[in-house]
């Protein structure tokens, strides 16, 4: 399986951390709000969403899940990088991309070569190429793949999607994260 972390323990940063170590994954995920953290690393939710605490208490005692509020720990060694970060409206509707711009400025310089940096916040198309210049890295390569998760279904809408997207500037990118994707959920 593969090594992945998490920037965001969120409602979709914390479904996508569970969900991706319950398939056998080594999971790291961050967030800023250490009291969160302190939470999740008890096993104890920060979320309602069925079923969710028991997947995130399996996940935590095999080891397959970590929480941490340093992004750089996160990173370390991650195959995959999953932004789930918030992106608010801003004054003139188009969405807010600072707290993904300032991720990708922390995390770039420890990201190993040939890793996939994947948003998964609601972001307007050609995003990516906004994240990779915040990266300053140039041998890894940025995905676009939005979350379509529902409140109080999210698992079964992680673990069941009636829909996959995936977008990025590098073909070679994008058929690994779709292959990676398929494998995974064909589970």
């Amino acid at each position: 399986m593969f090594k992945i972390a998490v920037i965001g323990a969120g409602y979709v940063g914390l479904t996508t951390a569970v969900c991706l170590s319950s398939l056998g994954n080594e999971v790291r995920c961050s967030d800023i709000d250490s009291l969160k953290i302190d939470q999740l690393s008890t096993g104890i939710p920060v979320i309602f969403e069925r079923g969710l605490d028991d997947l995130l208490s399996s996940s935590l005692q095999s080891g397959r899940l970590k929480f941490s509020s340093d992004n750089k720990w996160a990173v370390k060694k991650a195959d995959f990088v999953f932004l789930c970060l918030p992106t608010p409206q801003g004054i003139n509707g188009e969405a807010d991309l600072t707290y993904i711009e300032q991720a990708a400025e922390e995390i770039g310089s420890h990201l190993k070569p040939g890793s996939i940096v994947v948003n998964k916040s609601t972001v307007p198309v050609g995003s990516t190429s906004i994240v990779e210049s915040h990266l300053h890295k140039t041998d890894v390569s940025v995905v676009s793949n939005p979350e379509f998760l529902r409140e109080g279904s999210a698992l079964s809408d992680f673990f069941n999607p009636d829909r996959l997207v995936i977008g990025s500037n590098s073909s070679e990118a994008t058929q690994m994260m779709k292959k990676y994707m398929l494998r995974s959920l064909a589970r």
